[in-house]
């Protein structure tokens, strides 16, 4: 099992619920479906024959759906994939999920929806080598849950779960988009591919892209759970594999950290003098010759940034040597962001909207690298307005820097934390390192946190930092 599926050996079963007697209807599920099925089949991605693939739009019943499925299950010997979307049910007497079709009652559905178990029993005597679930409804992530319980469909071998959502979560199915969240985020990866990734692409590897987009964009996060290390072996090829002209021997990342550390310590010792040496002609730059006042202040403002660029370097060397410490307090968020826009006379620029008191216990350094790095970033690629806003939860808070300009580019969106990385590379001499933002999500999740980064549907670009309290 290390090639991939062969697509004549392989079946496919498409459940899609979208009409409802008794609950919402689900218009975006139909074109999953459709979508579904034309990326099977498609000869670029897996060219699964047309009668391989049976697809059920809105089901009459939950025998409907069990026959359909032994049936793929009993015809496939490598590969055999179940995917739903609708509704997601739990059981109120058992706790157990169900999968809603059209008659289906969110308080009976013991005998009007299709219980997991009816899906679990033919993928374990189907004699396909690999079995895959995907599903996109309420509350998925509750079949991975049952595992300990001796119901879960990972302790079959060769199995691979892929769910929209945590046990206790809703699915999303965004207004105005054409397909869920989840499945939207899957197809697109089945479409375009993984850049960077190798010319095939693994299950694990369309999760952990899915699970990184979605969450920047702070949709419902997906789950998975594998047995037998199915999410290793490949399963589509990569629409976005470049292969190297020339093979080259990069260094490894420790060489480059050790290469960045040593850089740092020896640039420190000439640039001391060189600072002192500004400082003595920055005090005397009244009287300096006016032919020569403009390089000077060149090389002013240039010491400057180089004594950024080594400070900035300093502190990622402390990350990753793991010798960044936190020094905590109790402190106001609230205020920390005022104190923030007063030291750096952006009061006027930025709006504030945040209750007070907002208590928390932090580091207020950290928490002030991380709110200059976002709002100097908002005022100087967005537009107005650009507003801090603080939420408190019970146990944790999200601030959110918003900006009303064009957002950022969405080839850039996955890499704006990348270390020395600039959205725009036509301005290799713009204000900045390009270590800034990386710098701010190192600090985050010092804190037990993490910083996203996402664009808004009203225009402009979102950064959140989410911090435990």
């Amino acid at each position: 099992m290390t090639g991939l599926p062969d697509p004549h050996r392989s079946r496919v079963v498409l459940v899609g619920a979208s009409r409802f007697a008794q609950l919402p209807e689900l218009p975006a599920v139909a074109p999953n479906v459709a979508e579904l099925l034309d990326v099977f089949t498609s000869e670029e991605v897996w060219g699964l024959p047309a009668d391989h693939c049976t697809v059920l739009r809105n089901p009459s019943g939950p025998r409907a759906v069990s026959q359909a499925l032994k049936q793929a299950a009993s015809e496939a010997t490598d590969t055999l994939i179940f995917y739903y979307a609708g509704h997601g049910l739990i059981d109120p007497g058992t706790g157990e999920l169900y999968l809603a079709l059209f008659d289906s009652h969110a308080h009976e559905v013991y005998d009007s929806a299709v219980p997991y178990q009816w899906i679990r029993r033919p993928l374990e005597s189907s004699r396909a080598v690999r079995r895959i679930v995907v599903l996109d409804c309420c509350y998925s992530g509750r079949v991975l849950g049952a595992m300990s319980e001796g119901l879960g469909l990972a302790e079959i071998d060769g199995t691979y779960l892929l769910a929209a959502t945590a046990e206790n979560a809703l699915a999303l199915a965004p207004p105005g988009e054409r397909f869920t969240a989840f499945t939207g985020e899957f197809v697109t990866l089945l479409r375009q591919g993984v850049s960077g990734a190798g010319e095939l692409l693994t299950l694990n590897e369309i999760y952990e892209r899915m699970r990184s987009s979605l969450r920047a964009a702070q949709r419902p996060e997906p789950q998975c759970r594998d047995r037998n290390s199915l999410g290793m072996v490949p399963f589509v090829p990569n629409p976005a594999y470049q292969p190297r002209e020339e093979p080259v021997d990069e260094p490894s990342e420790a060489t480059l950290q050790r290469f960045v550390a040593d850089m740092t310590h020896e640039l420190r010792t000439p640039l001391t003098a060189i600072t002192a040496v500004t400082e003595v002609l920055e005090e005397e730059e009244h009287s300096l010759d006016p032919m020569i006042a403009p390089a000077v202040h060149l090389v002013i403002s240039e010491t400057r940034r180089l004594n950024d660029l080594v400070e900035n370097l300093m502190e990622v060397t402390r990350f990753d040597a793991g010798t960044a410490r936190l020094v905590t307090a109790q402190v106001d968020v609230a205020e920390e962001v005022s104190k923030c826009l007063d030291a750096r006379e952006w009061t006027a620029a930025v709006a504030v909207d945040a209750p007070a008191p907002v208590p928390a216990e932090l580091d207020p350094r950290r928490l002030d690298v991380i709110l200059a790095n976002l709002i100097s970033n908002a005022l100087a690629h967005g537009q107005p307005p650009v507003t801090v806003s603080v939420t408190q939860r019970p146990r944790e808070l999200l601030v959110e820097v918003l900006d009303g300009g064009n957002g950022v580019a969405e080839k850039a969106l996955p890499h704006v934390f990348d270390r020395f990385y600039k959205a725009d590379s036509r301005r290799p001499r713009s204000q900045g390192s390009g270590l800034g933002l990386a710098i701010a999500r190192e600090n985050a999740r010092l804190m037990g946190g993490d910083l996203w980064a996402a664009n808004r549907a009203e225009g402009g670009a979102k950064f959140t930092l989410y911090l435990p309290r």
